[in-house]
C-alpha cells in the first residue's frame, strides 16, 4: 500500500472529537480576529472623522485661526497646491530623497550590526564609539553634509540616511544578541553549520527587533529629507512648506504637512506587511503592530 493510498484513507476517517473542537476553536479564533480587525477600522475613521470636526468648529470660536487654520481652509489649499503649484512635482523630490535615504540607512544599519553582532570581541571595541556616535544630534549634521554634498539631492539623502541608520544598526546588534544562547547550543550540537544558526535561530530572534526599528524610522527618513529642504532647496515639499510659513500661510503649512502624512503612512503601511511576512513562522504572525 502506498503512502498516496494511506494519505486517501486517512482524508476519508471520520473526525476524532479532537480534531473537530481544534477546527471550531480555529474557526471562532479567525472570526475573532475579524471582528477586531473591523473594530479598528471603524474606530479608526470615527476618531479621524471626529477629530476633523472638532477641530472645524473649535477654529475660530475657540482657537484662533490664524495658528490653526481650518480642515476646509486647508483641503482647499491642498487642492490649490495640487492643481496650481504642482505639488505632485516637489512630491516626488521628497519621496526620492526620504526613500533612497531609509534604504541606504537601512540596508547599512542591517548589514553592519549583524557583521558586529556575530564578531563579539570587534563590537566590545567599537561598542563605545557607536554610542558617542548616537548621542550626536543628527540633524546637526545636515549642514555639514550640504557642505560635503552640496545643495542637491545628495544631502539630503544623506540627512535621511544618518537619520535612519543609527537605530536600525542599534536594534540589529540587540536582536542578533538576543538569540537564546541554550538553542545555539543545541543546535550546534544537533550538527548545525553557521548558515543554519543564522537562518534558523538568529534571524527569527533579531526579526522583531529589525522590523520595529524599520517602521520607527519611516519618519525618521521623512524629517531628514524636509530638513535638508528646510535648509537648502528650491524644491520640494520642504520647500513648499517653508514658503507657506514665509507668507504666514497656515493653511498651506498644515496642507504640506497633511501630504507628508499620506506618504509616511503608505510607507509604514509596506512596512508592516513585509513584518507580516517575515514574522509568519510566529504564532502571532500577522499581528506585527502597523501606527497607520
Amino acid at each position: 500500500m502506498d503512502i498516496a493510498h494511506l494519505a486517501a484513507r486517512a482524508a476519508e476517517a471520520p473526525d476524532s472529537p479532537g480534531q473537530r473542537l481544534l477546527r471550531r476553536v480555529e474557526a471562532e479564533e479567525l472570526q475573532r480576529q475579524h471582528i477586531v480587525q473591523r473594530n479598528t477600522a471603524l474606530g479608526r475613521v470615527a476618531f479621524g472623522i471626529t477629530l476633523l470636526a472638532s477641530w472645524e468648529l473649535a477654529s475660530g470660536p475657540i482657537l484662533d485661526q490664524f495658528f490653526v487654520s481650518k480642515p476646509s481652509h486647508i483641503a482647499a489649499a491642498l487642492w490649490d497646491m495640487l492643481v496650481k503649484e504642482t505639488l505632485l512635482y516637489h512630491l516626488q523630490f521628497t519621496i526620492l530623497e526620504a526613500v533612497s535615504g531609509y534604504l541606504i540607512g537601512a540596508g547599512g544599519g542591517l548589514v553592519l550590526g549583524f557583521v558586529l553582532a556575530r564578531l563579539d570581541l570587534v563590537y566590545r571595541i567599537v561598542e563605545p564609539f557607536v554610542v558617542a556616535f548616537y548621542g550626536i544630534p543628527r540633524i546637526a549634521l545636515a549642514p555639514l553634509f550640504i557642505l560635503w554634498f552640496g545643495i542637491g539631492i545628495t544631502s539630503k539623502i544623506a540627512v535621511a540616511a544618518i537619520l535612519v541608520f543609527f537605530i536600525v544598526f542599534i536594534n540589529t546588534i540587540a536582536g542578533i544578541r538576543s538569540a537564546p544562547t541554550q538553542f545555539l547550543q543545541i543546535a550546534r550540537v544537533m550538527g548545525a553549520s553557521e548558515w543554519d544558526l543564522v537562518r534558523k535561530v538568529v534571524f527569527p530572534a533579531a526579526t522583531p527587533f529589525i522590523i520595529a526599528a524599520l517602521q520607527i524610522t519611516v519618519p525618521q527618513a521623512m524629517i531628514g529629507a524636509i530638513v535638508g529642504e528646510f535648509i537648502s532647496s528650491n524644491r520640494g515639499v520642504g520647500h513648499l512648506i517653508s514658503r507657506a510659513a514665509g507668507f504666514l500661510d497656515t493653511a498651506g503649512l498644515f496642507a504640506g504637512i497633511f501630504a507628508l502624512l499620506v506618504v509616511v503612512l503608505a510607507m509604514n503601511q509596506g512596512i508592516t506587511v513585509l513584518g507580516n511576512y517575515l514574522m509568519r513562522w510566529n504564532p502571532k504572525h500577522g499581528t506585527v503592530r502597523d501606527v497607520s
